[in-house]
């Protein structure tokens, strides 16, 4: 049993890193999709958090986090500012009315690097049970 646990534990983390790797080439096929939802939000003078504007910067290693922003606004979910301030009315109003292509892309992509870190945590959970038992 324990060889199968390491066995799959190892196919798992590595079939989630290959497609951890395929998600980065996704992403730079599909930046423009990424850098047109960002700067439509941006340009029409929304308010965005001060850190989702620092990882606007970071290209693909920031992007799900930018993502998952947006995400959180089409899900309809509060987005503290502050202490006692919400995201307004409008930024939810805006982002709800982007083009059906943006919002599948923005639900695509977080789901995409979701399969992937469930593959690689069950991957390494099996390894880790493994090497606990053997």
């Amino acid at each position: 049993m324990s060889f199968y646990l390491m066995f799959f534990g190892t196919v798992l983390g590595f079939s989630g890193a290959t497609f951890f790797i395929f998600i980065m080439v996704y992403f730079g096929f599909t930046k423009k999709k990424y850098e047109d939802v960002l700067s439509r939000y941006l340009s029409s003078g929304l308010i965005m958090p001060d850190v989702y504007v620092v990882y606007s910067k970071g290209g693909f290693f920031t992007s799900l986090l930018v993502v998952g922003f947006f995400r959180k606004i089409l899900k309809n979910k509060t987005i503290r500012l502050g202490k006692n301030a919400v995201l307004p009315k409008s930024s939810y109003e805006y982002v709800q009315s982007l083009p059906e292509p943006l919002k599948a892309w923005i639900n695509r992509y977080y789901s995409m690097h979701m399969v992937a870190a469930t593959l690689i945590a069950i991957g390494f959970i099996l390894m880790l049970i493994d090497s606990l038992i053997s």
